[in-house]
């Protein structure tokens, strides 16, 4: 038998079936390059789209640098084999774009033109790189237009789901603006322009630039990807991995699609330093369990006028079961039309820290009707609305955090009435340790009414003149806003360790939070803090945070 043994070897190695990993090449700019080819670096495919038909498992896609007016889209064959790569070929950059050059313009009027036999519902149009004004746009297959949309009574009372939408057609174009006429398949643009030779116009069309259902064990790295038109179908992503597992997306780049940048649903994905920003709607949206979201940045986000209520900002994690068992770190979220970074409806054990959400117009970080968020580490500063809000969350810890001139209460944990049909609603049990709260524009905490087992302690709050501002649910005739610490101490028995700090905001500080500088200098506020001890074993005994215990001072860890 033992001399049968590599025989047998070696027929298996060649048994009818066997698949053997490649490295292919995709290369439109190379003489010798066609679909019909074998992929190699000698003979590279001319597109990617064929290139992804070949692809299978353990296989390596190498792409060369230059700009591709298609989708990388997964074949649907079982991936759970070797891990696959896809990857720019060298050190050049690979652009994938979801928008075409529109030819065949035909004047209408000076500064007026139409592309006629326009069949795609573009939801963004370019000219020379800069965006044109939609107007009289619909999205997600007729809304708001459609009779018995099915969005159409969502948020109906602040102007439904897209109340920056521009109304109207043709007549109320202005420069700088497009319209599509749907029913003629026209595409209108006004540009202050006499002809439009030697500019170029791109119009969206492709819904993703990366789509998969069942991907796994498949690294995307180093890739570009702009101009998607998704919300023309439906309320996904440009880059939209669904029911997929154990994947990598590193240092992915997509700005200026018209929804949301990343969906991503499945359990064990990486994201790591990847951006999306100049979105739509969206940043980042992910599903599913024991995923890793490191060193991303959603910024600015939500060009189009989204309701920040719905769905738009810079991340959120909602639906089915939303992130579970998770992190969220070294993300930054600046300067969204929406929330920084928003949990929504039943996460469960996700730790958010050492991020930096600022200069949103929603709130800082909201952690909304979940369980067991660990929110700690994070710099949370120049919101328009709340820095850390948990509405109908428990069992959460808010610890360590620095959260600083935000509009509105600095950290608000609170009933909103919604716990009295869903008991389960009620916000219990969540602890805030170790904060500091700086010079927020209404009070600096808010507990739930009934207090419900939160608790609050060894935080430092710094005000300018009056003194801090403190509520067990929202300010009112029955719930005064308690001024001082030991107003509130007498009225909720909460933070008998805590401090309070009277002292103007420096001033080079406050020149950085005027002109939304993403990195002020925080020395002089860490300074304050150090001078106020922690019993950090005694603060976060008890929680999954107890290995914080090392930092003794309110605060980010310095």
């Amino acid at each position: 038998m033992k001399r049968l043994l590599p025989a047998l070897v070696l027929i298996a190695g060649f048994a009818p079936g066997a698949v053997t990993a490649a490295v292919r090449h995709v290369d439109p700019a190379h003489s010798a390059a066609q679909d019909a080819s074998d992929g190699s670096a000698q003979r590279p495919y001319r597109t990617l789209g064929y290139a992804m038909k070949q692809l299978k498992p353990g296989d390596t896609l190498n792409i060369a640098a230059g700009i591709y007016r298609e989708a990388l889209i997964f074949p649907e064959i079982a991936w759970s084999g070797a891990p696959t790569v896809i990857q720019p070929a060298g050190n050049g950059e690979v652009l994938i774009k979801g928008s075409d050059v529109v030819t065949g313009w035909e004047p209408v009027e000076r500064g007026l033109f139409v592309k006629r036999a326009w069949k795609a519902n573009s939801q963004q149009v370019f000219v020379d790189g800069v965006a044109l004004q939609q107007v009289g746009g619909t999205i997600l297959g007729g809304y708001p237009e459609k009779a018995g949309h099915p969005l159409a009574k969502l948020h109906a009372t602040q102007g439904g789901i897209w109340p920056g939408r521009v109304a109207g057609g043709r007549e109320q174009m202005t420069d700088m603006s497009f319209h599509y006429d749907a029913a003629a398949q026209s595409l209108y643009i006004k540009v202050p322009l006499a002809a439009l030779d030697g500019h170029t116009v791109e119009a969206s069309v492709r819904p993703h630039l990366v789509f998969g259902k069942g991907v796994q064990n498949v690294t995307l790295k180093k890739l570009n990807f702009q101009h998607a038109n998704t919300s023309a179908v439906n309320q996904t992503g440009a880059i939209h991995l669904w029911q997929s597992d154990r994947n990598v997306l590193e240092e992915l780049d997509v700005s200026h699609a018209d929804g949301a940048g990343f969906d991503i649903t499945g359990d064990g994905n990486i994201i790591r330093n990847s951006k999306a920003n100049h979105c739509g709607q969206l940043g980042m949206k992910v599903r599913g369990r024991a995923n890793r979201l490191t060193g991303n940045e959603t910024s600015h986000n939500n060009t189009r006028g989204f309701n920040k209520w719905w769905e738009a900002g810079g991340a959120k994690f909602v639906g089915e079961g939303g992130l579970r068992d998770s992190e969220v770190s070294g993300h930054r979220a600046l300067g969204n039309r929406g929330d920084g970074i928003w949990f929504d409806w039943m996460n469960s054990n996700n730790r958010v820290h050492d991020n930096v959400a600022a200069y949103n117009a929603g709130f800082g970080i909201h952690y909304e009707a979940s369980q067991k968020g660990y929110i700690y580490n994070n710099y949370v500063f120049g919101n328009r609305q709340r820095g850390i809000y948990l509405p109908h969350s428990s069992d959460s810890v808010v610890a360590y955090n620095l959260v600083v001139k935000n509009g509105y209460e600095g950290i608000a944990v609170i009933d909103e009435g919604r716990s009295r049909n869903k008991p389960e609603l009620a916000p219990r049990a969540n602890r805030v340790l170790g904060n500091i709260v700086a010079w927020n524009g209404r009070s600096s905490l808010v507990l739930p009414v009934g207090l419900l087992d939160n608790a609050a302690d060894y935080n430092l709050y710094v005000s300018a003149q009056e003194p801090p501002g403190f509520s067990i649910g929202w300010g009112s005739r029955e719930n005064p806003i308690r001024k001082g610490l030991d107003a509130w101490r007498t009225a909720s028995g909460q933070d008998a360790n805590s401090w309070n700090e009277s002292a103007a905001v420096p001033q080079p500080l406050a020149d950085a939070l005027e002109g939304r500088q993403p990195n002020p200098d925080w020395t002089q506020v860490m300074a304050l803090a150090s001078r106020f001890k922690i019993r950090g074993a005694q603060a976060l005994s008890g929680t999954p945070l107890a290995s914080l215990a090392d930092q003794s001072s309110p605060g980010p860890k310095r």
